[in-house]
């Protein structure tokens, strides 16, 4: 195996899984010669009620039969999501994406790359592609804002650090893990975290939507609860340092 592969899944649609299935063998003909066992792929269930039962569970172990599986009963929110998925990890390389890949699958293998050539972190960028044009109004206006206060309060070296694909090695692994939000703002968190340790080299690559994704629009639920986060992910600003020699001893490549 070369790198893991994190997917989390909460009342995905009817058919899911067959969609899935097929996005993953074209990813890994496409890219990596075939071979799915390259890829330690780790599905988590984020408390789902609906489309993720033993039905859709036996056609994706038929399918990829190597598939780690990490299900529990309450929903979480996706960072809890990707944290359970994460600790599973196998590999000195791990990416995670949303389960229909909005981003296409090149960037999965771009960020695989940029891993092995060093990178510590690599992260999506939207800023120059067609994300925003296809974004819902009220949605559009909050993640642009974002970004603006990610460069001029937060001054983190990419500001734009809500797209839904992210790859680390193991220093990246230990710093997500340090992670506490939940829900929308866990990347912010994330990214700031990773900011504030010395050396850590972390990356953005471009990326654009497929024309087949939809995104769906915010709740004022939601909006309430992510002004509560960012209150949360301000005040971690104020946290010491780390350095990145102290946090994990890690030398890429190991066996």
């Amino acid at each position: 195996m070369i790198f893991d592969l994190v997917i989390p899944f909460y009342n995905p649609s009817v058919g899911w899984e067959k969609k899935f299935a097929d996005k993953f063998g074209k990813l890994v003909d496409t890219y990596f010669d075939g071979k799915r066992e390259l890829i330690n792929l780790v599905v988590v269930n984020d408390g789902s009620t609906k489309n993720f039962t033993e039905k859709e569970l036996a056609y994706l172990k038929a399918e990829i039969p190597h598939i780690e599986i990490v299900s529990y009963s309450q929903n979480q929110g996706k960072g809890y999501a990707l944290r359970e998925g994460v600790k599973k990890a196998v590999t000195d390389y791990c990416i995670y994406s949303d389960y229909d890949f909005p981003f296409g699958l090149q960037i999965v293998s771009d960020m695989y790359k940029e891993l092995v050539a060093g990178t510590d972190i690599v992260t999506g960028c939207r800023k120059k592609g067609n994300y925003f044009d296809s974004l819902p109004f009220k949605r559009r206006i909050v993640s642009k804002g974002l970004i603006i206060f990610n460069k001029r309060f937060l001054q983190l070296p990419v500001t734009d650090t809500q797209a839904g694909i992210k790859g680390f090695n193991q220093y990246g692994k230990v710093v997500f893990l340090q992670t506490t939000i939940n829900r929308f703002l866990f990347d912010m968190e994330f990214i700031l975290l990773a900011s504030k340790v010395t050396d850590m080299h972390i990356k953005s690559l471009s990326v654009n939507i497929t024309h087949e994704t939809k995104l769906s629009d915010f709740g004022m639920k939601v909006m309430q609860q992510e002004l509560k986060n960012l209150l949360q992910v301000v005040f971690k600003k104020k946290n010491e340092k780390q350095y990145k020699k102290d946090i994990i001893q890690y030398r890429p490549g190991r066996v």
